[in-house]
């Protein structure tokens, strides 16, 4: 359950960075970006950004080898139609995830207090921290919206299978993390998810079964909590 663990640690670590740019005065901040690298979820250290770049980005994380993951910090501004919306950006990256979390806080411009919640962008490809995936051929995964009728939202059909019973483990926790944060733009709607898991080439191993539904409970418990419109459900086919 690795995969999930470090996403929601690292959604934690976005908003404890936010928490942090929000109580700075705006007199005291010198430079627009910075780079918060973190170890277990511990803050490791803060540091400046020169230039906001890959290669900055880079030859940091080659000074802090023992970082297991990190958010950047980019004040930023973007015209709207009809005003200028100021906000800071946030992109976090975990060793755990093959992708990284793009979140922003709109602000004032005049004294940078936070306007509203912080929220979500996008997900992007992790480049920077080396994250290893199971050494096998990636799951086969096919969507289908169903015929089921949800209030206020939809129902959604993964068909998911392996041979490879690790791999086929971590795409499932992949394709929840990616499923839910998805939808976070949608919010006024509701998503079921309906995970039907296949083992091809036999039965599925009692410690699979053991394993599927440690990250069901865990779907159900921690990560329900941080993505409200977003319901799993889990359908082991053998």
């Amino acid at each position: 359950m690795i995969y999930l663990k470090a996403a929601l640690e690292l959604k934690q670590l976005i908003r404890k960075v936010n928490h942090l740019q929000i109580q700075k005065e705006s007199t005291v901040l010198d430079h627009k970006n910075s780079m918060f690298l973190f170890t277990g979820g511990k803050l490791l250290a803060e540091k400046a950004m020169d230039e906001y770049s890959n290669d900055f980005v880079l030859a940091t994380l080659a000074k802090y080898p023992e970082a297991t993951s990190f958010v950047m910090t980019d004040l930023a501004t973007t015209d709207l139609k009809d005003r200028k919306l100021t906000y800071w950006l946030y992109k976090g990256y975990h060793v755990g995830l093959d992708k990284g979390m793009v979140y922003y806080q709109p602000i004032e411009e005049q004294n940078l207090r936070k306007v509203g919640r912080i929220q979500f962008s996008n997900l992007e490809t992790n480049i920077f921290l080396l994250h290893q995936a199971p050494d096998f051929e990636e799951s086969s995964a096919n969507a289908m919206e169903t015929d089921e009728e949800i209030e206020g939202g939809k129902a959604i059909v993964f068909l998911v299978g392996n041979m490879n019973e690790t791999r086929l483990l971590y795409d499932i926790q992949r394709l929840i993390f990616d499923s839910a944060n998805n939808v976070q733009n949608h919010k006024s709607l509701s998503f079921k998810f309906i995970l039907n898991v296949s083992k091809f080439g036999g039965k599925s191993s009692d410690d699979f079964k053991k394993k599927l539904n440690e990250i069901e409970l865990f779907t159900r418990d921690k990560v329900a909590a941080e993505y409200a419109n977003a319901r799993f459900v889990f359908d082991l086919e053998n």
